[in-house]
């Protein structure tokens, strides 16, 4: 099982590949729930199945557009279809992706641009060519397609390789119980994965000097520049994937480069924010965001998050010592409230006298 994680880890694998050994081993494991579900992003999902959030993309409807005589007038035409979509009561411009893993990747190694092009169904076109042409009488539409950012589709593999990476840590831990090794105790330590946008020289060296400190403070603190230096080669999308998962705490540092990066899924930055908007559906106590104190918080604050409690370390560092920082990796209340009295208030009851005149 350790082999196959080290497997997963490695972006080079083919995960079309990897899904076939997943499934052995998931049946294997006795879990019928998880084979079925490899099983699916295997052959793809059939158009009568409910397909997981991942694989509904937002793309924007374009259309090839020809004169009545067949002359091409518009090619890749944005157009909007807000109020048919309306009229149906679902969003036409979300394109369900029920290919298989096998056919994306191979979609994907082929495409040269940063968006590709998907065709609509025959019937939908049809419909909403009819009612163009009512509207513009000398105008046809030709084609009609979703376009698709391919980072879309990237991150339907990163999905598909994370959650075969929690399945498969989890099938690792269940086999570790079962088998009850006997290792020496040692005291637990909070491994916490720092996170943050490479900016400047006097930003990185903080942020290195702040994995440091909290070393100090009892933390198994890490960061890509201390696995770096323990590695003779490292793969960075490995480090981040593996940092997220077998960490209890997550620390994103803030600041503006990572709010432009994250906001618009640049790099590293913006397949990782994707994982960790993700992942807080389910393990939202997991991630904390903080910031040096620079920085204003509307200039910094990824609209992800927007509404999510940032820490000014700054001002946790002069007025508390850290105090609200060390209570949210720790996940302990800083105000301690009593518990509540089984004797509840009695209340006064005013006597209404009688009625008299």
């Amino acid at each position: 099982m350790k082999d196959f994680l080290e497997k997963l880890y490695n972006e080079k694998n083919k995960l079309s590949l990897l899904l076939l050994e997943a499934k052995y081993l998931a049946e294997k494991n006795g879990d019928i729930e998880i084979a079925n579900h490899i099983n699916k992003e295997i052959e793809g999902y059939k158009s009568t199945e409910s397909l997981p959030d991942y694989r509904k993309i937002l793309g924007e409807m374009v259309a090839d557009v020809d004169d009545v005589f067949g002359n091409p007038i518009h090619r890749e035409y944005p157009m909007n279809f807000s109020k048919i979509s309306e009229q149906l009561g679902i969003d036409i411009n979300e394109s369900p992706v029920f290919d298989s893993i096998a056919f994306l990747e191979n979609s994907l190694e082929t495409l040269t641009s940063n968006f590709g092009l998907k065709p609509l169904h025959s019937k939908l076109v049809e419909m909403i060519s009819d009612g163009f042409h009512i509207a513009y009488p000398q105008l046809n539409i030709k084609n009609l397609y979703h376009k698709i950012p391919t980072s879309s589709l990237k991150f339907i593999l990163t999905k598909v390789r994370q959650d075969l990476i929690q399945s498969f840590i989890r099938f690792e831990k269940q086999k570790t119980e079962e088998t009850k090794i006997i290792t020496t105790e040692i005291k637990k330590f909070k491994k916490i994965f720092i996170t943050y946008a490479w900016t400047d020289e006097e930003f990185n060296s903080k942020v290195i000097s702040f994995v440091n400190f909290l070393r100090e403070k009892g933390f198994d603190a890490f960061m890509d520049k201390k696995e770096s230096q323990e590695e003779a080669s490292i793969n960075f999308n490995e480090m981040m994937i593996k940092g997220i998962d077998k960490s209890d705490k997550v620390i994103v540092i803030l600041n503006e480069v990572y709010k432009e990066r994250a906001d618009n899924f640049i790099g590293g930055v913006g397949t990782e924010f994707k994982i960790i908007l993700e992942d807080m559906k389910t393990s939202k106590n997991k991630y904390i965001f903080i910031s040096f104190g620079s920085e204003k918080f509307d200039k910094i604050t990824p609209t992800g998050i927007l509404g999510t409690e940032i820490i000014d370390l700054k001002k946790d560092q002069d007025e508390n010592n850290f105090n609200i920082l060390f209570s949210k990796i720790k996940q302990e209340n800083i105000l301690n409230f009593s518990n509540i009295n089984d004797d509840e208030v009695e209340i006064k009851k005013i006597e209404i006298k009688p009625f008299k005149l």
